[in-house]
């Protein structure tokens, strides 16, 4: 029997990483960027032309503090689904 905190875990991560796969936004070759993220964007990193200097400039961008915002969402999420979806699927006890 598998603890209800892995399970938890388990189900928290499947749902970040679902939602971070379909928020995945890779137009570096359209407009340079890079967006990945739901619902903020945690990473992203691109490239372009700048005018000023003329040169191509880079971006790389990580935001922590937003990652850990996302899989908090995602853990809501979890929750929410686990406690509404937990009478369809639960044991009967008589």
């Amino acid at each position: 029997m598998v603890p209800a905190i892995f399970k938890g875990l388990a189900g928290t991560i499947f749902i970040f990483a679902f939602l971070t796969a379909i928020s995945y936004q890779n137009d570096l070759p359209v407009d340079g960027k890079l967006v990945i993220g739901f619902p903020w964007e945690f990473y992203s990193e691109g490239t372009g032309y700048n005018l000023e200097r003329d040169e191509y400039a880079s971006f790389e961008n990580f935001e922590p503090l937003k990652l850990i915002g996302n899989f908090l969402i995602a853990l809501a999420i979890y929750l929410v689904l686990h406690l509404s979806l937990r009478p369809l699927f639960g044991k009967n006890k008589r």
